[in-house]
């Protein structure tokens, strides 16, 4: 049998986790795969389906904190994790944020056995404490190959001592067989529904997103808003439920929670609207745009790569409601929707596959830079 994949990370949830799920189930057709997780850590945990579709693929699972990041969790976690390459003696390892690729690197370290390790920068959200940056910055300068997503988490890591030798683009891919484009006679009519795909927290901004709403609402008063994804941050989800009240927008705002198929309701949208202060790619605006669901979004770190306004959907660039309500009302208006979306879904198929990045990353794990 042939040495595994070893990947790790901190939990399997969100779209971080289903892409990180989808890529073991991929490789798990070829040769054997284990995935050590974090688990459960008080309130955060694996989300079910992503478990239950790794068993179902013959994936591996073992238990150890890649989450926590105090001295004593850290030495616990590298000794854990230096005794299943000990068992292992896996072929590669592949590290998900900068947690996990230092506790891999001084795992390897601990063994002694060079292990070829590759590092993936998921995200670099705002407000970040110096130290955690350091911490992971020293991480990654560890690995072998660091894999970004973003042009601007490449800088970042360039400015932070990763060599250009080390470093990779590779974005994810989507699959496009599981993301039917509807067709332009499908768009929406009637009451615009404008919405947005991800966790509730302050990242993500939806109280800016309902306050723009309520603006859009003056000009447009049958627009609905729906939100979804699931709550990661319960004092921010409580000041969305208190912004949504005080704006007197109950009738209007449809807060979903985690469903079990987001096509469904993204699928019937007249536009996504992200405001996100960072995404690591921004996996959610790629698969509204392969879907035909037009986009307007903020051109942060991730999406500034493939979004550009006016053609592959429009670029919110003003701070406050008036002005992103403003670009709303002209996305919803615009003629042009029909070619950018066209343009969008085009865009997505020639730079986005998944079996050409699945492919890829094999080739970072086999071959030295």
């Amino acid at each position: 049998m042939s040495a595994p994949i070893l990947h790790v990370a901190p939990f399997l949830w969100s779209g971080a986790g289903r892409v990180i799920t989808a890529l073991c189930v991929a490789q798990a057709r070829r040769r054997p795969v284990v995935l050590v997780t974090t688990g459960r850590h008080e309130a955060l945990a694996d989300w079910p389906s992503y478990r239950r579709a790794l068993g179902r693929a013959g994936v591996r699972h073992v238990r150890i904190d890649t989450f926590q990041r105090e001295a004593a969790s850290v030495w616990t976690s590298a000794t854990r994790l230096a005794a299943l390459l000990d068992d292992l003696r896996p072929a590669v390892i592949h590290a998900h944020a900068g947690t996990p690729t230092g506790l891999a690197a001084l795992a390897r370290d601990i063994t002694g056995r060079h292990v070829r390790l590759v590092g993936q920068m998921y995200s670099w959200g705002p407000d970040r404490p110096a130290w955690m940056n350091t911490q992971d910055l020293w991480a990654f300068r560890q690995a072998d190959v660091v894999v970004s997503s973003a042009h601007a988490y490449s800088r970042l890591l360039r400015a932070g001592g990763v060599t250009a030798r080390r470093l990779t683009y590779l974005p994810w891919g989507l699959d496009l067989s599981t993301l039917p484009c509807r067709a332009a006679e499908d768009m929406p009519a009637g009451a615009p529904v404008v919405g947005f795909v991800g966790r509730i927290e302050p990242r993500k901004n939806q109280v800016a997103l309902v306050e723009a709403f309520a603006r859009l609402r003056q000009a447009m008063p049958d627009a609905r808003l729906e939100l979804v994804g699931p709550v990661a941050d319960d004092a921010y989800a409580r000041a969305l439920a208190a912004t949504i009240g005080r704006r007197q927008l109950g009738d209007a705002v449809h807060v979903a929670g985690q469903v079990p198929d987001v096509r469904r309701f993204v699928g019937r949208w007249s536009l996504f609207v992200s405001l996100s202060a960072d995404e690591g790619q921004g996996l959610a605006v790629l698969e509204a745009m392969a879907l035909g669901v037009p986009v307007a979004a903020r051109a942060v770190a991730g999406i500034e790569d493939f979004l550009a306004d006016g053609r592959t959907g429009w670029t919110i660039n003003g701070q406050g409601a008036a002005a992103t309500a403003a670009v709303l009302a002209a996305a919803l208006a615009d003629r042009r929707r029909g070619a950018i979306v066209r343009r969008a879904r085009a865009m997505v198929e020639a730079r986005y596959d998944w079996t050409a990045m699945v492919g890829a990353f094999d080739s970072l794990y086999r071959h030295p830079r």
